[in-house]
């Protein structure tokens, strides 16, 4: 398997370095892959689970926030305001936080419908990566 040079970037710190067989991304228009000598392109990213296939063929995953896929010739980047891997999701949040954001959009009033709907997609995204703690080692 053709790899290329990964790497995750948050606001906070280089979160992940990986040579990676594949990505794929939540895409603001949908899903994508990213396999080796991929064409240069940007893609805009919604939050949500991407995953990453190792040299090995084990898979990784991490919960990304809104950002950006910046691919090159030779390797790509995501650019995110957040990042977590499946061990460092408290479930438990992340299910109060998916609540709390289903009740304002069910109630609509006084609510900011676009941020109630953002702050639904990283609940779901959390609670999607933290299911595949259980398989990553």
């Amino acid at each position: 398997m053709a790899t290329f040079a990964f790497e995750i970037l948050t606001l906070q710190k280089a979160f992940l370095r990986e040579e990676v067989g594949f990505v794929i991304a939540p895409g603001q228009e949908g899903q994508f892959e990213v396999l080796a000598h991929h064409a240069p392109y940007v893609f805009a990213l919604k939050p949500g689970p991407l995953r990453l296939r190792l040299p090995d063929g084990k898979d990784k995953y991490v919960a990304v926030g809104v950002g950006f896929l910046c691919v090159q010739k030779d390797r790509s980047t995501v650019l995110t305001r957040s990042a977590e891997r499946p061990g460092e999701i408290d479930k438990a949040r992340a299910q109060r936080a998916r609540e709390r954001a289903e009740q304002r959009l069910a109630n609509r009033a006084n609510v900011d419908a676009a941020r109630a709907q953002a702050a639904l997609q990283r609940a779901l995204a959390r609670l999607q990566v933290a299911e595949y703690s259980k398989t990553e080692t």
